[in-house]
């Protein structure tokens, strides 16, 4: 393993409780399914809190790993637009990191490169309605970084580097894309508060600057009221989108 993955997965491995914290927060029960769950360090980190949990990830790579860590017996090799479950199997499901890499061909190397796919959308829609058939009832939380803020802080050829995009942006979705892959649902964006640590850019010393007026920015706008969609949608860095059964009328 060289020096990028082992860093890359010790920062996963660090974050994997405080995600699950967070999530907990949320009012989140079992059975919980992690779509995209790389390691499965958080999937360890529900079933050590008592809470059943499965992980899910397409990536043989990840696979391997399971086994070296001797934690592949929740964990299944799927992918994320044909989960291999029973409708509503879930009391809730989350995917964190991973709908922006669906439908999308990412290069790496000395710039780091997106090709958007034609079926990019298509793919995703069904990755969110796998989802919320798996977690039938139930709440599905999606996080990644927001392709309307200009700034994508997660994404480059080296941990804590930074690319700056067009908007919207061809890899990460905005709350707006998420709403059209789950009409019939209601998507609300979550504050950011307890969720965001972080951990990549602080590494650098311009991340170390940044730390602390950035943690003032998202306070000010987690205290926006929720319905001011079009606000956070567009200022927030990073965005967690719940979707939920839409409310019927009486």
């Amino acid at each position: 393993m060289n020096a990028f993955l082992r860093e890359a997965e010790a920062l996963e491995r660090a974050a994997s409780d405080e995600r699950v914290s967070y999530l907990q927060s949320l009012g989140l029960e079992g059975p919980v399914l992690d779509v995209g769950c790389g390691n499965g360090y958080a999937v360890a980190e529900w079933r050590r809190r008592g809470v059943d949990a499965v992980g899910v990830d397409s990536s043989f790579y990840r696979a391997g790993r399971w086994l070296a860590e001797r934690s592949a017996g929740r964990l299944v090799v799927a992918d994320a637009a044909a989960l291999p479950f029973r409708t509503g199997q879930f009391g809730a499901a989350y995917s964190s990191g991973l709908i922006e890499h669906v439908g999308v061909e990412e290069q790496g190397g000395d710039v780091y490169r997106v090709t958007e796919l034609p079926e990019k959308h298509r793919r995703r829609r069904r990755a969110v309605e796998e989802m919320c058939r798996a977690a039938f009832g139930g709440p599905v939380i999606l996080d990644f970084p927001n392709g309307m803020f200009p700034i994508d802080f997660w994404h480059g050829t080296s941990l804590a580097s930074f690319r700056v995009h067009r908007l919207p942006d061809s890899l990460n979705p905005s709350v707006w894309d998420i709403a059209r892959y789950a009409p019939a649902s209601r998507v609300t964006i979550l504050p950011l508060r307890g969720r965001l640590r972080f951990r990549q850019i602080s590494k650098k010393r311009w991340g170390r600057v940044l730390h602390v007026p950035m943690r003032i920015f998202l306070r000010v706008l987690d205290a926006l009221p929720r319905a001011l969609r079009a606000v956070h949608g567009t200022l927030y860095p990073f965005l967690v989108v719940r979707i939920a059964p839409a409310k019927r009328r009486s």
